[in-house]
């Protein structure tokens, strides 16, 4: 083990501890991305607004980038939302996941969705991306996970959608049924 990977070994042994079906990080993760593919499996990254395009380039080469990207996991795809173009991703989603029938959907976004978990207090204002409500309205994913400054669960129609303060998500599809 090298000295870069080594730094960074505890870091990754915590998100390798159970046996998950995939690892989803909203945003790029504090370790380099060829360190955490070299230690895990399975893992995807999508892109916040801030990540350097070095990030998209390295994850894209690694093939871990979800980004207007479907990972076919059996009766689960996921898909993502992120970067600094979320209208590309949209757009492209909505014809990768038009005629998915039987399989359930599970959507992971940087950004919120206009409506859904999306509101900012102290502003009195909401943050999401009418777009991308209009994607969620369209496909129907079976759930819509993103980043947001406070945890929140709302259903909207057949959607479960989910807002959630940190950036790195176990997915155990064992527990979504």
């Amino acid at each position: 083990m090298n000295g870069a990977l080594f730094k960074h070994s505890r870091e990754l042994r915590s998100y390798s501890c159970g046996d998950f079906k995939a690892y989803i990080f909203i945003g790029a993760p504090r370790i380099p991305l060829h360190h955490v593919s070299a230690f895990l499996r399975n893992f995807y990254v999508v892109t916040s607004k801030c990540d350097d395009i070095y990030v998209t380039k390295t994850a894209r080469s690694l093939g871990i980038l979800l980004d207007a990207n479907v990972i076919d996991l059996g009766n689960y795809l996921i898909a993502g939302v992120g970067g600094v173009d979320p209208w590309h991703s949209i757009l492209r989603l909505r014809e990768l996941l038009r005629n998915q029938q039987g399989k359930r959907i599970l959507l992971f976004s940087y950004f919120p969705a206009h409506g859904l978990c999306d509101s900012i207090p102290e502003l009195g204002v909401r943050s999401g991306l009418p777009e991308l409500r209009n994607l969620i309205d369209e496909v129907k994913p079976y759930v819509f996970i993103s980043l947001s400054s406070l945890d929140c669960i709302v259903h909207h129609n057949e959607t479960e959608i989910h807002s959630i303060s940190k950036n790195t998500l176990f997915l155990d599809l064992r527990f979504i049924s």
